[in-house]
């Protein structure tokens, strides 16, 4: 897996040129979902190399595209608005619960993320 992460800059002549992401990236990962909101880049779950899941804190990482920074994520993700998802039933915290999971589908409306199906480790 690989854990770097590129954009295109264009620039005022037309031409368009790769700019890799300044900061410490999260740990390498695949079959994770990855979606915008607003300027930032929000990785979600994923496997590491021998296909253990991403674990804990670090089943999330963000980008500000803007700031042009990875973000500290321990405030990002909360717990479950429903309240439908019973963290002791999943054996831990909901919130880290809900991303520890691989090959799902993830989309932005707004300022929400949802996710959707994936395999568990």
């Amino acid at each position: 897996p690989l854990a770097s992460a590129y954009g295109l800059a264009k620039h005022r002549d037309g031409r368009w040129e790769w700019a890799i992401a300044p900061g410490v990236s999260p740990s390498p990962r695949y079959q994770h979902a990855a979606v915008f909101v607003n300027a930032r880049l929000h990785v979600s779950g994923g496997a590491l190399g021998g296909g253990r899941m991403v674990e804990d804190s670090s089943s999330v990482a963000v980008l500000d595209t803007a700031a042009g920074v990875w973000c500290d994520t321990k405030s990002v993700v909360t717990t479950p608005r429903t309240g439908r998802y019973s963290a002791d039933a999943a054996g831990g915290d909901a919130a880290v619960e809900l991303t520890r999971r691989c090959r799902h589908a993830a989309a932005a409306f707004g300022d929400l993320i949802f996710m959707y199906g994936g395999l568990r480790g």
